[in-house]
């Protein structure tokens, strides 16, 4: 890439000229050796998953074969790889709801909520400046009775209900004791603590 004098155009013209020359347009592939045209893409387009797709590629194929080619090989996993993969997913304006991210990327999902590594979602997207709050609010929408509503707002039920007289368990305890629920709130809030913070808050309301 000779000039560095980026457009909407020469973003896209170029994707296409690295897909055509058979490189892997994964986000965490182009970040190390294309990073001004990552940079651009993110400028321009919002993300780089959203250049890709304007460029008319199939931006979605490429992270299925991706996911494949990983689902095939032992993955060792650790915080920064946690962190690069969530990042990926940043940088491709993906949904990051706890809940959605457990559907979509079930082996991500559970080593980053794994106590051995961030213990929550919401850590391992804080970790990374993301404000989980925020995004719980944008990614929920308007309070209607959607299913991930109804799940949250029956959790919250609950954990009332379980307050009622007693202390909420911590995390270690309820996932011990409620394997089932703990999971259900941790993919629904992010974390146990979380949860357990908006059913508190709730009751207090």
């Amino acid at each position: 890439m000779v000039s560095q004098h980026w457009s909407r155009d020469r973003v896209t013209g170029e994707i296409r000229r690295l897909s055509e020359a058979g490189h892997d347009l994964r986000h965490s592939e182009m970040a190390g050796s294309y990073q001004k045209l990552v940079s651009a893409a993110v400028r321009y387009f919002g993300s780089w998953g959203a250049a890709v797709a304007a460029a008319g590629i199939d931006y979605s194929a490429i992270r299925r074969r991706s996911q494949c080619a990983r689902s095939q090989k032992v993955t060792k996993w650790s915080c920064d790889r946690i962190a690069e993969e969530i990042k990926g997913l940043v940088d491709s304006g993906e949904n990051l709801a706890a809940a959605t991210a457990r559907s979509n990327h079930p082996a991500l999902f559970s080593a980053a909520v794994s106590p051995r590594y961030f213990g929550s979602w919401r850590d391992a997207l804080t970790s990374l400046g993301v404000d989980y709050d925020s995004l719980l609010s944008t990614t929920r929408g308007p309070a209607s009775p959607t299913g991930e509503t109804r799940r949250a707002r029956t959790i919250v039920r609950r954990l009332r209900v379980m307050s009622r007289g007693s202390q909420l368990p911590e995390a270690e305890e309820a996932k011990s004791r409620y394997p089932r629920f703990y999971e259900q709130a941790v993919a629904a809030f992010g974390s146990w603590q979380a949860a357990v913070a908006e059913a508190v808050g709730s009751d207090q309301a």
